[in-house]
């Protein structure tokens, strides 16, 4: 037991410095933790560090229920510590070890957080000086100014944390706007309502801007982001007044909805890359799960996008695919089987979907196996699609039509409008013809049947190794076969699994990579 005399000179060590803190060996999750007096964790925000305490001879973290989630054994006194580093061992997962490391603080938190907002403001009339003509009044601002514009639910765990994480660091001021998709900037998908119903319940404030796109942006410019972060590179999934072109005032980050760009080529096409899209052209930071292959990197080397924007992080999607809460919405007691269907149905585009071959066999089969629980996922442009493009053998009635029959069954259902990934990991098995679904289900190390079409976008030699880790099929029959043997024998590509997910995995925090770059680009 700790006498109070050591107690009391470990405490108010710790309550006159602020720290670095992360993985050992790492880049550090923040170079700014501060240790109040009054036992919190402050100018860093993470659910596992809310709170800390010296006790038993140890420095502990603790998360918000006030269980110790992090211990850090303590030399004879201050004086000791090699480095001013200490190393302890994370309770959640004991391979993990953290590191803290002490600077000195100044007198004051007051005198710190002055300091920085001057430091922000010295920057900021600095950058305009060389922008703005003289006579112009030049507005300053003591906080990094962070936008996101958001138009679909499903896609959002990949920008969820960060969007959170910026939103609780008080150097930073968040605007999050939320708009309807658009497909082919043309087609406007009611998805407004559904995002700032999410957003509301996750405890994000938003700007719903509903029409008037124009002025929005203006206002936007006004308030003068520094950073500017939309939720795809497909303009046309944006009205116009959010593309690209319109976007360049600030610098522009790219965070991938889909985890990772190396599965497959561009469509209809044998050769290049994702990445070499122009979007890119206008990217201030690319966030990547994992650094550029010798292929990738060929090809952006032969395009005018540069290699210096890309910065490997890992992944915030896998991360939340991985810790997702399992949910599946049927009540039926059957094996449950995930189907989730890709909307490139048509044969002029990456040309994986194949519902409208399948539908009627899967319906049958669902009805048929009542051992079966089978949820049905489609993707959210699969229904625009077949309303807006001719497909054989399909109708817009016929499609409604079967969703409605299939979630009458006892043992069907369907899920629209809603992350899939609680589902996915309430499942027992995946079937899906849907490129991303072929490698973010392995992170949750489920047995999937792959359904290929025999006229599908070529897989880079990336994606072939990763195909590896599911059970590829061509046809409906010979895929439900797989799908009844699997649910009751071991799966086979499970270490496959495991290889082709560490590196999106290997990073428990992205966005905190993440936020340091920004405060990196403002001199911070």
């Amino acid at each position: 037991m700790m006498d109070k005399q050591k107690q009391n000179t470990w405490e108010g060590y710790f309550a006159q410095r602020w720290f670095e803190f992360g993985k050992k060996g790492e880049e550090p999750y923040t170079r700014r933790m501060i240790l109040t007096s009054d036992g919190q964790v402050d100018n860093y925000t993470s659910v596992n560090e809310r709170y800390w305490q010296v006790t038993d001879d140890e420095l502990q973290f603790l998360n918000g229920d006030h269980q110790v989630t992090t211990r850090f054994p303590l030399p004879a006194d201050p004086l000791a510590i090699d480095k001013f580093t200490l190393i302890g061992d994370f309770v959640l997962d004991p391979s993990i070890h953290h590191q803290l490391v002490a600077r000195h603080m100044p007198e004051s938190l007051h005198e710190l957080n002055d300091g920085m907002r001057q430091d922000l403001d010295d920057h900021f009339l600095q950058a305009a000086s060389s922008t703005y003509p003289l006579d112009r009044k030049i507005k300053t601002h003591s906080h990094i100014r962070v936008a996101f514009i958001i138009n679909c639910v499903e896609t959002l765990p990949a920008l969820l944390p960060l969007i959170k994480a910026v939103k609780d660091d008080n150097m930073f001021e968040l605007k999050v706007i939320a708009v309807d998709r658009f497909y082919e900037s043309v087609n406007v998908l009611p998805t407004l309502a559904n995002v700032t119903k999410f957003l509301d319940k996750q405890g994000v404030p938003c700007i719903p801007v509903d029409g008037n796109y124009e002025v929005a942006l203006r206002k936007l410019k006004l308030w003068q982001a520094d950073f500017l972060i939309r939720q795809s590179e497909w303009d046309e999934d944006f009205p116009e007044a959010f593309h690209a072109d319109h976007l360049d005032w600030a610098r522009l980050i790219h965070i991938p909805y889909t985890i990772t760009e190396k599965m497959i080529h561009p469509a209809n096409q044998k050769e290049g890359s994702l990445l070499t899209n122009d979007y890119y052209l206008h990217v201030w930071r690319y966030f990547a799960a994992d650094p550029l292959s010798p292929n990738e990197k060929q090809a952006v080397d032969t395009s005018f996008v540069s290699q210096d924007i890309f910065q490997p992080v890992g992944s915030m999607k896998a991360k939340m695919i991985e810790h997702a809460t399992p949910h599946w919405p049927i009540h039926h007691g059957g094996k449950r089987v995930l189907w989730t269907a890709h909307h490139t149905i048509t044969k002029n585009w990456f040309n994986f979907g194949t519902f409208p071959e399948i539908y009627r066999a899967m319906y049958t089969w669902t009805k048929t196996h009542q051992e079966l629980s089978v949820l049905f996922n489609p993707h959210p442009l699969l229904r625009e699609i077949i309303s807006t493009e001719e497909v054989p053998g399909l109708t817009l009635q016929q499609y409604d039509d079967f969703l409605k029959q299939f979630d009458e069954l006892l043992n069907g259902g369907v899920l629209q409008n809603t992350s899939q990934y609680g589902a996915s990991a309430a499942s027992d098995i995946i079937l899906t013809d849907g490129a991303s679904a072929f490698y973010e289900m392995q992170i949750q190390r489920k047995p999937i049947v792959a359904l290929l079409r025999k006229d599908h976008t070529a897989f880079t030699a990336e994606g072939k190794q990763i195909l590896e880790g599911v059970h590829v099929q061509t046809d409906i029959s010979a895929a439900q076969r797989d799908i009844l043997r699997l649910l009751h024998e071991p799966d086979s590509k499970l270490d496959k699994q495991i290889a082709n997910t560490k590196a999106w995995l290997a990073n428990d925090h992205p966005e905190y990579a993440i936020m340091q770059a920004m405060r990196g680009e403002m001199g911070l």
